[in-house]
């Protein structure tokens, strides 16, 4: 007998055991890609933070050894002889950067901080404090629009991106949340995470560095600085290849450890969980296949059909889990990510691609207990004959 047996005899009448099967399959998929979906925020937060708003505005900050400044001076405060120091440095260096080919605009500025935190972890952004006129060339440079309050009027107030208030819960007249001394005044909407102030120029910041605007083609700012002669070679640089040094070392490799070794334990209970109800189902349908072997199926048909039970469950499961995952990423990016201003990123093709590898390597783990079936099945005389 050489007709095929129809996969959905069986589907049709066992609906339960069937739709156990898809759940576990299913489940496997929605917690793996909702992880990773989960991790982009942070990856996808400070990415934009680390390579997108540094190709615009970029931060040197100025260490002790390259001042050449005597800090022993007991009749000044550290930070008065430091600001000092920065001073007159920037008054060499910054005439020399704005020569360089890609720098719009380069002045000091006080840097205040604020935190933007993610699902995991948590990151700092600079907010300038400068004059009126560079706070003005910041905002251009962003394209900030202001959407709520004012712009800064006195010295110690700023303006924030909406997505810098959103994540902080900061609201308008609050304090940034670690400097007790800088109002927000104001909310501004752009494309990055940014914020901006107004200094107060008779008072020593401790935190300071030169604020060096770029048209956006500038990636290694120390060696642009170098080939105009700038020397500075124990000061911090915040540019574009620091960026993205930083999101590789400090955030990517480490979320996709903390994923791998996550994932693996996803896996493995859930193809302890599939092989379980698998070998379950099959037992029980031993008489099925016997009867089957009994009236002149061959036991290749048998397999063929099993198979093609498989391949149904496991597309039902993926459909399943897919329209699952949209639906629940939807909520989760309208009622948390986004109202925290995080971003976020939906489409996961590396995640979707691992998957598919583990349901593959799934569904040929589960050919073993099908083949032990298959050879234990007997035909109603050889039945007979053993008892």
């Amino acid at each position: 007998m050489s007709q095929k047996i129809s996969a959905f005899y069986y589907i049709k009448n066992n609906k339960r055991r069937v739709a156990v099967l898809a759940v576990s399959l299913a489940m496997f998929f929605i917690a793996n890609y909702l992880m990773t979906f989960l991790l982009s925020t942070t990856t996808e937060t400070f990415q934009k933070i680390l390579t997108e708003t540094t190709k615009y505005v970029q931060y040197i900050t100025l260490n002790e050894d390259d001042l050449e400044t005597d800090f022993s001076d007991p009749s000044k405060s550290y930070a008065r002889i430091y600001a000092d120091a920065v001073s007159e440095r920037c008054k060499e260096i910054v005439p020399l950067l704005k020569e360089c080919d890609g720098v719009e605009d380069a002045f000091m500025a006080a840097i205040a901080y604020s935190r933007v935190t993610s699902v995991v972890g948590e990151y700092t952004v600079e907010i300038p404090l400068v004059t009126r006129e560079q706070m003005e060339t910041l905002l251009q440079k962003t394209d900030a629009v202001l959407i709520d309050g004012r712009l800064p009027e006195n010295a110690d107030e700023v303006v924030l991106d909406l997505k810098l208030m959103k994540n902080y819960g900061y609201e308008v007249g609050d304090k940034l949340s670690q400097s007790s001394e800088i109002t927000v005044v104001g909310v501004i909407d752009c494309a990055h995470y940014f914020g901006c102030g107004l200094a107060d120029e008779a008072k020593p910041y401790t935190n300071t560095a030169i604020c060096v605007v770029s048209d956006g083609s500038i990636s290694d700012l120390r060696t642009v600085a170098k080939g105009q002669g700038i020397m500075l070679e124990h000061s911090d640089f915040f540019d574009v290849k620091e960026g993205k040094r930083e999101l590789k070392e400090e955030i990517v490799d480490v979320i996709s450890t903390s994923t791998n070794l996550i994932s693996v334990g996803f896996m493995a209970v859930i193809f302890v969980l599939v092989i379980i109800v698998n070998i379950s189902y099959l037992r029980d349908r031993r008489s099925e296949w016997c009867l089957y072997a009994s009236i002149g199926y061959r036991r290749n048909t048998i397999y063929f059909s099993i198979i093609r039970e498989l391949l149904f469950t496991f597309c039902i499961a993926i459909l399943a889990a897919f329209l699952i995952c949209v639906a629940l990423m939807v909520l989760l990016d309208g009622l948390v990510i986004g109202a925290r201003g995080l971003l976020c990123r939906f489409f996961l093709w590396d995640t979707v691609i691992e998957i598919l590898c583990a349901y593959i390597a799934l569904f040929g783990a589960l050919q073993l207990p099908i083949r032990i079936e298959i050879y234990r099945i007997k035909t109603i005389d050889a039945i007979d004959d053993d008892i």
